[in-house]
């Protein structure tokens, strides 16, 4: 039997979970190989809450002991794991309790495993690389996805938003991943899952640790889960494009996000962007109404047929945070 009342930790536990790219080395995906996704993963206490930070994988950093500037995803690739952890640590002054490394056969493996991944598509993505193996042909809606569609969501960034697309639609996986991990029918499939995972992930939980992480998924609120990606610009000067950290909002995000401190907060700091279907448009301006009635006073509305949720993003100002709920 699956035991899904394992209680957490007392402390908050940071995760670095991290996909790896396997287009270097697809023998060892863990030797040689970039970490195409890092999220930074704390959970509360006793699991009380989870934050999840994105850290652009072009993040122009020093990879620890290098001395050198690179990108942050060259760090697993120098040194695997362990050097990946360690350069975050340094970059970010936190401090990681375990990682999680997986390949992107693992990714496959784990949603077939699961029994496909129910995820909304928020528009048609369509992508064919030969030399790369990777095709992708997804149509914008509700759908149940495949492991090798998983995987094609998760590496799409051939649109106007770049890599930072990309990192949105890595938060709403993991979200739309707890969700699936809720189910009673997939609950059941979990020891098959820990069967495998070995094969294609690299990380430093044990089996039970990894059991106490999956079993107490079905207990998390998703709804009170807050996203957000490390603060920058992107910058093109020069042969090579890096996401130019912004130290001060990065730091006062790993406060809040870690740390939880407490900072003065200005309702007129949030900037809120609704997106509607054109038939749910009273129940948006009623929102937008509510909303200017609690002085929030940049609300922005846009309307497309292409959606069929109402979604609603709010952005700090002072720190680049983001929070997208549906």
């Amino acid at each position: 039997t699956f035991d899904v009342g394992i209680n957490l930790s007392p402390r908050r536990q940071n995760i670095l979970l991290m996909g790896v790219d396997v287009a270097t080395n697809s023998t060892n995906p863990f030797k040689g190989n970039r970490s195409d996704t890092m999220l930074l993963i704390s959970i509360a206490p006793y699991g009380k809450n989870v934050n999840v930070i994105s850290i652009p994988r072009d993040s122009k950093v020093y990879v620890a002991g290098k001395n050198k500037i690179d990108k942050i995803n060259h760090a697993f690739a120098f040194g695997g794991a362990k050097l990946a952890v360690k350069t975050v640590e340094e970059t970010f002054g936190v401090k990681i309790n375990n990682y999680f490394a997986i390949s992107n056969t693992g990714v496959i493996k784990m949603i077939d495993t699961l029994g496909g991944l129910p995820i909304y598509i928020e528009k048609n993505m369509r992508y064919d690389d030969n030399a790369g193996n990777l095709h992708i042909n997804l149509k914008a809606g509700e759908h149940i996805l495949s492991g090798k569609q998983t995987e094609g969501y998760l590496r799409f960034r051939h649109d106007s938003y770049g890599d930072i697309g990309r990192i949105r639609r890595q938060q709403w996986f993991f979200n739309a991943l707890l969700a699936r991990l809720k189910d009673p029918s997939v609950i059941v499939k979990l020891p098959e899952l820990l069967k495998i995972l070995p094969q294609y992930t690299q990380t430093d939980l044990s089996a039970y640790d990894l059991a106490k992480y999956l079993g107490i998924a079905k207990n998390i609120d998703i709804s009170t889960i807050q996203v957000a990606t490390i603060p920058g610009s992107p910058s093109s000067k020069g042969v090579i494009s890096y996401w130019i950290i912004d130290p001060e909002k990065t730091q006062d995000l790993i406060n809040k996000m870690i740390y939880r401190t407490k900072s003065d907060f200005d309702i007129k700091d949030l900037s809120i962007g609704i997106l509607y279907n054109p038939n749910s448009s009273p129940e948006a301006v009623e929102l937008k109404e509510e909303l200017q009635k609690h002085g929030i006073e940049k609300i922005k509305m846009q309307s497309s047929a292409q959606v069929s949720k109402n979604y609603i993003a709010i952005h700090n100002l002072n720190t680049a945070g983001e929070t997208i709920n549906d």
